[in-house]
């Protein structure tokens, strides 16, 4: 009776074990994500150890070495008190967009105070940062060449295109852009604070070509270009810079064949001057005056035989006229 117990159990169990899913279906329980790891303690360390030798430079006005050392305490352990003395050093160095660029950023990393000591830290910032504000304008910079290098003042700001509007000290900046195969454009725009301005800066292609006027002393004359036909002169037309060979013809007249040199953006004027094929010779035996000669001699020949043939006589009248031509 026991041993059928058991085996009516083992039985139920297993009926019931293939209608659960198996516990591998189950989706997996979520990873909590990596954070990211706590810099040690030679890291900490380094990173006071800058911020003293800052504060110490800081205290005897000397701001750049002051900055270097801030930056790198920042580096290897960032800190709010760190990034506000980067700002202070760049505001004392006169560097005031680079001063509001550290300040807006301290405001975004660190805008949500958790003590009385942070608040009137970031209360000072924001002051700051209005402060520098109160003499800035914005400039937007449109640019018709994607990729062109955009200057203000001498200093690359970027690639177009750029992003966002310029901050920009109130006062006349230079603004430039640069691109491979195109002459920069270059804007000067005088900034007002507060106020916002667009400029659209469009390189020129860098010229490859030049302007040729051609034309010839016969109506006629016809002109090619490498072998290409040209047309009728004259003829105005733009071409690639180099060497190039050119030939104007006219019926009647001797062809002339030029190699002419062209430089990018140069104007190439050429006025050409043919000259007529000259009357080609005629042989000796060909002109009117040799034949003539000829007829005379042989004509003195013909009455010197027949008067020898007469003794010297004179001919009857008649034979004189028989002997007419």
């Amino acid at each position: 009776m026991r041993n059928g117990l058991m085996i009516a159990i083992m039985a139920i169990g297993l009926v019931l074990g293939s209608t659960i899913p198996p516990a591998a279906a189950q989706p997996a329980p979520t990873q909590p994500a990596a954070q990211p790891a706590e810099p040690g303690q030679e890291v900490r360390d380094q990173a006071r150890a800058h911020f003293r030798a800052g504060q110490d430079a800081f205290d005897a006005g000397n701001f750049e070495a002051a900055l270097a050392e801030f930056t790198q305490a920042d580096g290897l352990l960032p800190a709010a008190r760190a990034l506000s003395m980067i700002g202070q050093c760049q505001r004392k160095l006169s560097r005031d967009l680079d001063a509001l660029r550290t300040f807006r950023r301290y405001v975004e990393l660190y805008g949500n105070p958790t003590n009385d000591r942070e608040t009137r830290a970031l209360a000072e910032v924001r002051e700051w940062v209005e402060q520098i504000e109160e003499n800035v304008g914005r400039v937007r910079v449109d640019v018709a060449v994607s990729g062109a290098s955009v200057l203000v003042d001498g200093q690359v700001v970027g690639n177009a295109p750029l992003g966002a509007p310029l901050d920009l000290l109130r006062g006349p900046h230079t603004l430039r852009a640069e691109a491979e195969g195109y002459r920069p454009a270059e804007e000067t725009v005088t900034v007002e604070p507060g106020q916002e301005v667009a400029v659209t800066l469009v390189p020129a292609p860098l010229q490859t070509t030049a302007t040729v006027n051609l034309s010839a002393n016969v109506s006629n004359a016809t002109a090619t270009l490498d072998g290409q036909p040209l047309g009728t002169l004259p003829f105005t037309g733009e071409f690639e810079a180099g060497v190039h060979q050119l030939e104007v013809t006219a019926d009647g007249y001797e062809s002339v064949r030029l190699a002419i040199t062209l430089e990018a953006g140069q104007p190439f004027t050429r006025a050409v001057e043919l000259f007529p094929i000259p009357e080609e010779e005629e042989a000796w035996y060909e002109k009117w005056w040799v034949w003539t000669i000829a007829g005379v001699v042989v004509a003195g020949a013909t009455t010197g035989i027949v008067l020898g043939a007469t003794g010297g006589e004179e001919m009857p009248d008649s034979d004189w006229l028989l002997g007419l031509p």
